[in-house]
């Protein structure tokens, strides 16, 4: 009975070693959560109208009576 013919007595075709793409190392970028641009709570400024006359105090009685 004929050995089973083997590998090495066939005319070996070279295998092509399979190019094997390198993992590339993916660089885990940190999801940032991104800062509320924070609006200062600026308190606003009251637009300059006219300014109000102070209110003129009603002449007290008693102060003209002792100073007059």
């Amino acid at each position: 009975m004929p050995a089973p013919a083997t590998s090495s007595s066939r005319t070996s075709v070279p295998r092509p070693t399979p190019t094997r793409t390198p993992t590339p190392t993916r660089t885990r970028t940190p999801t940032l959560t991104p800062t509320p641009t924070r609006t200062p709570t600026r308190t606003p400024t009251p637009t300059p109208g006219p300014t109000p006359a102070p209110p003129v105090p009603a002449a007290d009685p008693i102060v003209l009576l002792v100073g007059g």
